[in-house]
């Protein structure tokens, strides 16, 4: 054979696998001159990693030609080099036989814009049961309408790569394998739905994705093979798998299909034939748009949504002269309910006064300011919002002024007539009592007639429809022109439990918009995947027996469950750990202290005073903070690990009464315990980098954390 030949040819002595001969081209892909080849093992020749040479020995005891997966090579000289190749053996058992090596593609040729690093995630996404009667122009048609529809739906911080056959190469920036899972999950469920659109080439291709980790100190090659493979072994062994993780076996099981596969004809050579089925139906065409769910518009005031008869409930107590505790979580829509009472009573809007009791800083600044309300609520309706995380006296003279109608400390005494009180609580009163944190006298005051509302779980019927609302003053707030949600996006939030009930959806709704610059929203955008199908079929949920549903319902509820302080606790010491993990060191002491800033502001309306007083510093600060915030903020978003605590951290804020320390020390030294636990074998300068400081404040703040 020519030594012109692209290919490299190695001829190997039948035992003990020796190089008899080799071309050129073999010379130069392992990097060695040919006399240094001749006579040598093929195992010292091939410098591949012992799992490869494992699968390699296999391949040359066959006594059929197999054809090798790629693999990766090491040379002599010279850079990393993925291989693949042919085995053929020889005639008989004493013939020679050859081994034919093509390079599949270089390490430089693997490029990347911004290149991948430690923390993010290769994923390959492949396309099969094509159709090919269409010809090589459709399939290029097809694979060209997939990354059209990819780039709609991807991430912005993400890359993509060019068509390669029928494949793609994906970068997933910042997330953990499972963290890939999820948002490729989403991406195939959107394909396949668009897919099942086309035409004969498109409507029976299936895709499968690959993933595998970048992770310091590994070839880029190496993570873009291992991924190949995964999505090769989702296609074939592992059908049922439409996104499968790397596993180190997958290069054995590849191997072992070539060695064996070949059903009845595989003692002769690979026989496979596809029929073609001829079709006049158009290709996938590029433009085609995607799949969404038409939005739900001009929903006037609040979402239809009885809230399971609150609504009816504070209708019927509007007419009676008793205080009412509107009872319910935190973004359930207890101020709905409130200001559907006040309206129920005919008075004026403006004769509703909000009384927010997390303000307030103190016994004295309690009364005071619920003294200077009643002097004044003659026709009003006064809403204390979260009482019970008032001073315990302060507790107790509002429940004698309500419970006698009279106002204390003036002289004479001055009756409260023509005035609906009502109190919002979190949870029921008789909890709230038993944790310390409600006083009896309060809580019997409000006892009469509570109104109940329940999450926004418990009320699947108006999820949309409160999403629809949200959307839709969300793109009037930013000038968008929102067209809606995909089917997937919607289903995945009917199956999410919001446990932020409203107020969770609506932060959701607003960081996915930031994210995209979309009119639709995606479940990628929003950061939700149960319920998603991969093949984009809709999701049936497991059926639940009567008898199990009704006792379930009929459990006792008044079990422990963690403050939201607690849970933001547990999800810092699991951000530390995942990224740990990941060898992905992030500074999530700064994103701490920039979501806390964010929050603040949010629960403020942007009132600097108000913000600055509940941070415990100065105003000025905070605008001197934000620039750096918002541009650090496209980094928080891309970070699967930081969702949970952002989540819980924007809850916390929005229920926390005004703390007596800062709360950024007091979630900083929360962090820095999990720091010390979890990450004490690492350096000073590398843990000082988790909390966002220079090394020598760690130092001190440890310092400050162990004297205390």
């Amino acid at each position: 054979m020519p030594d012109t030949i692209t290919a490299a040819l190695l001829t190997l002595s039948p035992g003990d696998g020796r190089v008899e001969a080799c071309n050129t081209a073999a010379a130069q892909l392992l990097g060695l001159a040919p006399d240094d080849v001749r006579g040598v093992s093929w195992k010292k020749v091939l410098q591949t990693d012992r799992d490869t040479r494992s699968a390699l020995e296999q391949v040359l005891r066959s006594t059929r030609p197999v054809h090798l997966p790629p693999f990766l090579l090491q040379p002599a000289a010279g850079t990393e080099l993925a291989v693949a190749g042919m085995y053929l053996a020889g005639a008989a058992a004493t013939a020679s036989a050859s081994l034919l090596l093509w390079p599949a593609f270089s390490d430089d040729a693997v490029r990347f814009e911004n290149p991948p690093a430690g923390g993010d995630v290769l994923a390959v996404l492949g396309v099969d049961r094509i159709r090919m009667s269409a010809g090589p122009q459709a399939v290029d048609e097809l694979m060209r309408a997939i990354r059209h529809n990819l780039v709609q739906i991807m991430r912005p911080a993400d890359g993509l790569s060019d068509v390669s056959g029928t494949s793609l190469v994906l970068v997933l920036r910042s997330l953990d394998t499972q963290g890939a899972k999820d948002v490729c999950r989403a991406m195939l469920s959107h394909l396949h739905r668009a897919l099942r659109k086309s035409g004969s080439v498109g409507a029976p291709a299936r895709l499968r994705v690959g993933l595998a980790a970048v992770a310091p100190g590994r070839p880029l090659l190496g993570a873009l093979l291992a991924a190949d493979r995964a999505m090769q072994q989702a296609r074939v062994s592992w059908a049922s798998q439409q996104v499968r993780i790397e596993d180190a076996a997958d290069f054995l099981y590849l191997v072992g299909d070539a060695v064996v596969g070949g059903g009845i004809f595989g003692g002769r050579g690979d026989v496979s034939a596809q029929r073609a089925v001829q079709s006049r139906a158009p290709a996938v065409s590029p433009d085609m748009p995607p799949p969404i769910q038409p939005m739900e518009r001009d929903i006037e005031g609040y979402v239809t949504d009885n809230m399971e008869g609150a609504v009816d409930q504070a209708l019927f107590l509007a007419r009676v002269d008793l205080p009412v505790a509107i009872i319910g979580p935190a973004g359930t829509g207890k101020m709905y309910v409130a200001r559907v009472l006040h309206e129920a009573t005919g008075a004026a809007a403006d004769m509703l006064v909000q009384l927010d009791c997390r303000e307030f800083r103190g016994r004295k600044q309690a009364e005071a300011a619920i003294a200077r309300e009643l002097s004044r609520a003659r026709g009003r309706t006064l809403v204390f919002k979260s009482p019970h995380l008032m001073n315990a006296d302060a507790q107790r003279k509002l429940a004698r002024q309500i419970s006698s109608r009279t106002l204390a400390d003036v002289s004479p005494p001055r009756a409260l007539a023509q005035v609906k009180f009502v109190a919002l609580f979190p949870q029921p009163l008789p909890r709230l009592i038993r944790k310390g944190e409600l006083t009896e006298a309060l809580a019997s005051v409000f006892a009469g007639f509570p109104i109940n509302v329940p999450p926004i779980k418990d009320r699947k019927q108006a999820v949309l429809r409160w999403a629809h609302k949200i959307l839709g003053q969300e793109g009037v707030r930013r000038d968008r022109d929102m067209k809606g949600f995909t089917p997937d996006a919607e289903q995945a939030m009917l199956i999410y439990d919001w446990p932020g009930n409203i107020s969770e959806m609506r932060q959701c709704i607003r960081d996915a918009m930031d994210k995209t610059d979309k009119n639709w929203l995606t479940p990628v955008d929003l950061g939700l995947f149960e319920g998603i199908d991969p093949e984009g079929s809709s999701f049936v949920p497991e059926s639940v027996p009567f008898l199990a549903g009704a006792q379930a319902a009929d459990s006792p509820s008044d079990t422990y469950t963690p403050t939201t302080l607690e849970s933001l606790d547990v999800a810092l010491g699991q951000a530390v750990a995942g990224m740990l993990e990941l060898d992905a060191l992030k500074p999530i002491g700064t994103w701490l202290d920039d979501e806390l800033v964010f929050a603040v502001f949010e629960r403020y309306r942007g009132d600097l005073p108000k913000s600055g007083e509940f941070l415990h510093t100065k105003p000025r600060n905070i605008g001197r903070w934000m620039p750096k915030i918002e541009q650090r903020e496209e980094e928080r978003n891309n970070s699967a690990l930081w969702q949970t605590p952002r989540r819980l951290l924007r809850e916390w804020v929005r229920e926390s009464p005004q703390l007596d320390e800062s709360p950024m020390l007091l979630l900083q030294g929360k962090l820095l315990a999990h720091i010390e636990e979890q990450a004490g074998g690492l350096s000073s300068a590398r843990r000082a980098t988790i909390l966002g400081v220079s090394t020598p404040t760690y130092l001190k703040r440890l310092k400050e954390m162990s004297g205390a």
